[in-house]
């Protein structure tokens, strides 16, 4: 019997020091990368512009999760564009569109989040006891290329990855959790997520029949009903959780 364990990705396995999803730093070095390349193509230029606009898709992109939804993320570069620009005096083309992406990635990639400590342990022990293994997130302004490089990067290993903005929907919206399971042909029955969200991780997996383990950051989330499989602290106790989950199953005959 094949069984999945989905894994979130922000404060779940990777994220700041605190736990959180924001780098000050980071969002900086991004909003002046931005500058420095539009200020190429269009003098009249200025920097609280492409500050304030920056801000101002991020906090969409969490907007739109909340309702279950995202866009691509070329679509969230055009919107930045136009909020930058709104005389249209900025014209790009597909190309510089896509240099646009490839520069914010760059100081994703440069200057990445940390990855929590316990994640290659656990992701080795699933591997390694036959388990299939998903990732299941939303993303926020960075590309899913950007993702798969950052996770290559750090031998984070996995049978299928969905990204909220490479599919255009955002969890807890049934369909990328339907979705994923069915890349790799598992019923939700055999399926357990982790994640930290208590709505969007947890319901949205239950919501389908799979099982799901929260990650409360050190007691800092709770989950809104019983139903959840456990709560931990953080990944790094996961794999006693999943051990504990796997003992529902019939064990095997030889």
């Amino acid at each position: 019997m094949n069984k999945l364990v989905t894994i979130d990705l922000w404060q779940t396995i990777m994220g700041e020091s605190d736990f959180s999803a924001f780098s000050p730093n980071r969002r900086k070095l991004k909003c002046e990368a931005i500058y420095a390349y539009l200020k190429k193509i269009h003098n009249d230029l200025a920097y609280e512009d492409v500050e304030r606009s920056h801000d101002y898709v991020v906090s969409l992109i969490a907007k739109y999760s909340r309702f279950h939804s995202d866009l691509l993320f070329k679509d969230w570069l055009i919107l930045l564009i136009r909020k930058i620009d709104i005389k249209n005096k900025i014209n790009l083309n597909s190309q510089q569109i896509k240099n646009l992406g490839k520069i914010i990635d760059e100081i994703f990639i440069s200057y990445p989040p940390d990855i929590f400590e316990g994640t290659s342990e656990f992701l080795d022990y699933l591997k390694h006891n036959d388990y299939k293994i998903g990732i299941i997130s939303n993303t926020g302004f960075n590309s899913p290329e950007s993702y798969k490089t950052l996770l290559k990067k750090n031998n984070i290993f996995f049978d299928v990855l969905s990204l909220s903005n490479e599919l255009g929907i955002a969890k807890p919206n049934s369909k990328i959790f339907i979705q994923t399971l069915e890349k790799v042909n598992i019923e939700p029955a055999h399926s357990i997520h982790i994640g930290d969200n208590p709505v969007a991780d947890v319901l949205g997996a239950l919501h389908i029949g799979m099982d799901a383990i929260l990650i409360s950051k050190a007691g800092r989330t709770k989950p809104v009903n019983n139903k959840v499989h456990q709560v931990i602290d953080n990944i790094g106790l996961a794999k006693e959780s999943i051990l504990s989950w796997s003992e529902k199953f019939p064990k095997r005959k030889y």
